[in-house]
């Protein structure tokens, strides 16, 4: 009988994006609270490093393992979103200019979330596939050898 539910695999890529998505939501956080105007993902790019290496070294794949990085150490894109709402939330003026600013604002909300989101998914992923490169290389040139 087929087994339902997650893999092990899954539930591995999961906790080494946890670990360095939690490792860069701090600094992503902070970079957004310092500006008000600007979201550095550059922590972005570390967390998937550490969470790839990890991977790598665990037996995981590292591939997979950064966009959810990314996912997770881009939460405060989710803040820029709430700024862009609250400044347009007090539009005044004819039906129709509400209404064509309203729906103008929920469409520029939506692609700002994704190419927020989907630009801190490519960097993590970037991070991971160099961490894992990193962890495949050893000091004395060689290759690791995988567990059986």
């Amino acid at each position: 009988m087929p087994e339902t539910g997650p893999s092990p695999q899954k539930g591995t890529t999961w906790k080494y994006a946890l670990i360095g998505g939690l490792a860069s939501l701090p600094f992503t956080t902070l970079s957004y609270w310092q500006t008000g105007s600007e979201l550095s993902l550059g922590a972005v790019l570390f967390g998937g490093i550490l969470a790839g290496y990890l991977a790598n070294r665990a037996g995981s794949e590292s591939s997979g393992v950064g966009t959810r990085v990314g996912i997770v150490g881009g939460l405060p894109v989710l803040w820029v979103l709430f700024d862009v709402l609250a400044a347009t939330s007090g539009l005044a003026g004819p039906a129709w200019f509400v209404t064509g600013a309203t729906l103008l604002t929920i469409g520029f909300t939506i692609v700002v979330a994704v190419l927020g989101f989907g630009l801190a998914a490519l960097i993590g992923e970037v991070g991971a596939r160099i961490g894992g490169w990193l962890a495949g290389k050893r000091p004395d040139g060689s290759t690791p050898v995988a567990n059986g």
